[in-house]
């Protein structure tokens, strides 16, 4: 099957998704590959998200570009923040949460009416805390062609040539304030200050996407290794530990550079499992169902934590308790491998169940 590189459903931006759920996953469970992974792994879906915007079909309806990523954010969300919650009373009853009091049905009906809002604090959904951050995002990011484009509109400019420029330009000025209000120790609600920060993954992945057809041939080992060296030396000659669910970005510009560094490896890397029928269709499986992964794979890790504190260490709760897994020393291959596989195994079904529902 041909793929277009312009389009949602690219088998190349699959597995570049892939690669970022994938060092998600092995950032919350293996402790060496944490430095690194955090440097880039969400920019990632900033970067493919600007790289795949349809100015076409939104750049003159920012507002209509927000209702798509509701649309298809919202009601995941929803459906895996209430199971979270309607299972809270189980989680502390296994022990396989942090401590804390018994819900009601009261408290429930509260914490469910919060997730309509995109407020949900169930433990098991901690990765969640992303999505809300997406949107927005995605949102800003709309909001800065429509406004640029009105803007060359305005001094009749020629916007194709000069669009994706001003608009990554206007991007990176979004960005320095997210920057800004970081430093300042400023949160905005909704983590707008983030949002604001990541604005110029979004800006280069459109730019490079209008002004650079060829960007594939520009995927080399030769220059993918000394990206990575260079990335790995810079987080250890530098003690870096980038959070950006922290707001931890060093000294700012260099969260930016590491992020561009690791994009480009995975990109590299994602052009070479690409090639092979086996990898290709595995990665570009977690990549189309990288939301769910995101979801679930806390519940994953826990339920191996479950699996091997009774059944081979003898029940020890103390131990598989802690959050959000417990044995990443002996376990962290099969964390990664199950809590990236189950769910997006459990994520196509679900797909395949869909379309095999009646169409209006």
């Amino acid at each position: 099957m041909n793929y277009s590189a312009n389009t949602s459903r690219s088998k190349f931006w699959d597995l570049v998704r892939g690669l970022g759920i994938l060092s998600i996953v092995a950032g919350h469970c293996w402790g060496p590959a944490i430095p690194y992974v955090y440097t880039y792994h969400l920019a990632i879906f900033f970067f493919v998200s600007g790289f795949l915007y349809n100015e076409k079909k939104y750049g003159s309806a920012p507002f209509t570009h927000v209702a798509a990523k509701l649309k298809s954010a919202w009601p995941k969300y929803m459906a895996y923040m209430t199971l979270f919650i309607l299972c809270h009373n189980l989680f502390q009853r296994v022990g396989i949460t942090p401590v804390s009091a018994d819900y009601s049905h009261s408290q429930m009906a509260v914490a469910i009416g919060n997730c309509v809002t995109f407020q949900g604090m169930e433990s098991m959904g901690g990765a969640m805390w992303f999505i809300p951050l997406w949107v927005l995002a995605c949102g800003l990011f709309g909001g800065t062609v429509w406004f640029c484009s009105r803007l060359l509109s305005f001094l009749r400019k020629n916007a194709s040539l000069l669009l994706p420029i001003m608009t990554a330009a206007g991007s990176f000025f979004l960005g320095a304030w997210g920057v800004f209000f970081i430093f300042r120790g400023l949160p905005i609600s909704y983590q707008l200050h983030l949002a604001l920060l990541v604005q110029p993954f979004f800006g280069i992945g459109w730019m490079i996407k209008s002004c650079c057809p060829h960007y594939r041939q520009m995927l080399k080992w030769y220059a993918a290794i000394p990206c990575g060296a260079l990335l790995a030396f810079w987080v250890r000659s530098r003690a870096l530990y980038i959070d950006l669910s922290l707001g931890r970005i060093g000294n700012g510009w260099e969260y930016f550079l590491l992020a561009l560094l690791g994009i480009y490896c995975c990109m590299w890397l994602a052009s070479v499992i690409e090639k092979s029928r086996l990898a290709g269709g595995l990665f570009s499986l977690l990549g189309r169902h990288s939301f769910d992964i995101m979801c679930l794979h806390f519940v994953v890790f826990k339920v191996l934590d479950v699996l091997y504190g009774r059944f081979h260490l003898g029940d020890i709760p103390e131990i598989y308790s802690a959050f959000p897994q417990a044995y990443s020393t002996t376990l962290w291959p099969l964390y990664i491998l199950a809590g990236t596989c189950l769910p997006a195994l459990w994520g196509a079904a679900l797909d395949s169940f869909k379309r095999r529902l009646p169409s209006d």
